[in-house]
């Protein structure tokens, strides 16, 4: 990816993605990101706001841990 995309940062792991981010825009349904500790994501962000771009998170649970949520599509 990084040499079709020069300018793209990899990250390794959710947490290291998402480490002072303003805002995280989930478009899969891959299980894994079902799983993530997303209250412990929460407080590492600089601005907790999630775009849950198939409906797939349990979206009143993310608010519980302190995200601003919208889910779309589907």
């Amino acid at each position: 990816a990084a040499a079709l995309l020069p300018s793209t940062e990899l990250a390794a792991s959710a947490g290291e993605a998402l480490a002072g981010a303003d805002a995280a825009i989930l478009v899969t349904e891959w299980p894994e990101f079902a799983e993530l500790d997303w209250a412990a994501l929460a407080a590492t962000m600089r601005s907790a706001v999630i775009v849950d771009g198939r409906n797939f998170l349990d979206g009143e649970a993310l608010r519980a841990a302190g995200f601003a949520y919208e889910g779309i599509g589907r």
